[in-house]
């Protein structure tokens, strides 16, 4: 039996538990990325969402998961409402963008900084400003 198989757009959320209002500020983001996604065309829409957990925390169960489906093809494109959702560690984002998105062929949209597949690279610099230059 041959299964047609459709890559998902990944919108990924997160808040730490430093914010007054989790639940508020994860349905913002979730509202924010779904428009955004289909005012640009993406499809196939699944949101991965970590409530409670700091950026500098590896292994947030969502951001596993979408790591792990990453890695198995699963995913046509990330999508982030901004790069410290990701990792508050500029080398991180910098090896996402530069390396491990790109290796499985997944676009990255960044709506804070405007970050489309198509934005130029090199990244190093831009994100290395984001973060105020260092760790």
């Amino acid at each position: 039996m041959n299964r047609q198989f459709k890559q998902i757009s990944a919108i990924y959320t997160r808040v730490d538990s430093g914010k007054f209002d989790m639940e508020e500020a994860i349905s913002h983001q979730k509202a924010t990325l779904s428009e955004y996604a289909r005012e640009h065309g993406l499809t196939n829409i699944r949101v991965c969402s970590d409530c409670g957990f700091s950026a500098y925390h590896e292994t947030r169960p969502a951001f596993v998961k979408l790591e792990n489906d990453i890695r198995h093809g699963k995913v046509f494109v990330f999508v982030l409402f901004d790069l410290p959702r990701l990792s508050r560690d500029y080398i991180i984002i910098s090896e996402w963008i530069e390396t491990f998105l790109p290796r499985y062929h997944v676009g990255l949209h960044s709506v804070k900084e405007q970050i489309t597949p198509e934005w130029p690279i090199p990244l190093a610099l831009p994100i290395a400003a984001l973060f105020g230059g260092g760790r």
